[in-house]
């Protein structure tokens, strides 16, 4: 008969009840702020893990990708990882954003990517916007939307949600329609102006 020690090694692991997603912002307030109500919004089934914040697209990717390796040897020990590994940054001046997509597309990491930066995104919530323009014009927009603190730029204020949280459908049809009307010119759906926040913003919140 064989022992209860024996018995124990054939036990499958436990898994975690709670799906853990994990971010590097390029953001190290707005970004985190926006994203963190939504994942208080999901409720107790989801953890946001942050990584690196308030750092450049090529070093979020490598330090995602440091994630992803390890998931790979969580996973051969039997153990629990992340769900999934995302990057959150923007067009705004970066000469390697190109190249920041396509290693993490091939690394398998997710991004949430907005040109020419997230405060695109929060304008979206609020209304319409199929011109191109440069980040200050998107930061001034969202401030005079209140959407962005007049003083503290990177803040989201509360009053902001009683927009942000209703407004999110028609963010993301807003954001969609411009991927839809940039292939339809012939140029990539995350030119300016575009944003796809909303695809990490549907797992954190669904």
């Amino acid at each position: 008969m064989s022992s209860g020690r024996n018995r124990a090694r054939h036990v499958a692991p436990r898994r975690k009840t709670q799906r853990i997603i994990r971010v590097h912002s390029e953001g190290d307030k707005t970004e985190p702020k926006y994203l963190g109500r939504w994942g208080k919004i999901r409720g107790s089934g989801l953890t946001i893990s942050w990584g690196v914040t308030g750092a450049a697209p090529m070093t979020l990717v490598e330090k995602a990708r440091n994630d992803i390796r390890a998931m790979k040897q969580v996973r051969r020990r039997n153990e629990v990882p992340f769900d999934e590994v995302w990057c959150v940054f923007d067009r705004d001046a970066h000469a390697n954003v190109s190249q920041a997509l396509n290693e993490a597309r091939q690394s398998g990491i997710h991004v949430a990517f907005s040109d020419p930066c997230f405060e695109l995104w929060l304008v979206l919530h609020a209304q319409e916007h199929t011109a191109p323009l440069d980040r200050i014009t998107a930061n001034r927009l969202a401030r005079e939307l209140g959407l962005i603190d007049r003083k503290n730029k990177k803040d989201v204020p509360a009053a902001a949600w009683q927009v942000l949280e209703p407004g999110y459908a028609d963010a993301k049809a807003r954001a969609q329609t411009l991927a839809k009307r940039h292939e339809t010119a012939g140029s990539s759906p995350r030119s300016n102006p575009s944003s796809d926040v909303w695809r990490l913003v549907d797992v954190l919140s669904t």
